[in-house]
């Protein structure tokens, strides 16, 4: 049995249950399962772990033999719980990261906020040392003679 890096291929994890790989494939089909793909670029394949084996497992004894339709118009009500049952653990690690994102958002909005404020008294003081800049510059020597540049 060829085992992946995390898990087995759709042909052993069918030769495992006992059933067809086409079987396996319309559970996928069906999402009855979820498997994720190898890191393999070039020869990328699913990769069963072993909670996706337990439900085909499951689903395996629970069905009897049917016609491929038959089988994936309708789940099974324990699959159907179970499906449930993850797509909300899903949903709630979503929306986790989602409040996680919002945090670094705002926390980055405020930075963003400071520094516009910063940026802000910056230009001020700038235009200021310009202004007192002119004022000296228009300043005669006579009028630095009598100290009139040091109340600017």
């Amino acid at each position: 049995m060829a085992k992946a890096k995390q898990g087995l291929s759709i042909k052993s994890a069918a030769a495992e249950l006992g059933v067809p790989v086409k079987w396996v494939r319309a559970r996928i089909a069906a999402s009855a399962i979820t498997p994720e793909r190898s890191s393999d670029r070039r020869n990328a394949r699913y990769v069963l772990s072993e909670a996706d084996i337990a439900t085909l497992r499951t689903l395996a004894a629970e069905t009897p033999a049917q016609p491929e339709t038959a089988a994936s118009d309708a789940e099974p009500a324990p699959l159907a719980l179970a499906r449930i049952s993850q797509l909300e653990g899903e949903r709630a690690n979503l929306l986790a990261q989602v409040a996680w994102e919002r945090a670094i958002a705002q926390e980055q909005q405020k930075a963003l906020e400071a520094e516009r404020a910063r940026t802000a008294k910056l230009a001020a003081d700038i235009e200021l040392q310009h202004g007192r800049i002119e004022a000296l510059k228009a300043l005669s020597a006579w009028d630095r003679v009598l100290g009139r540049h040091k109340a600017i």
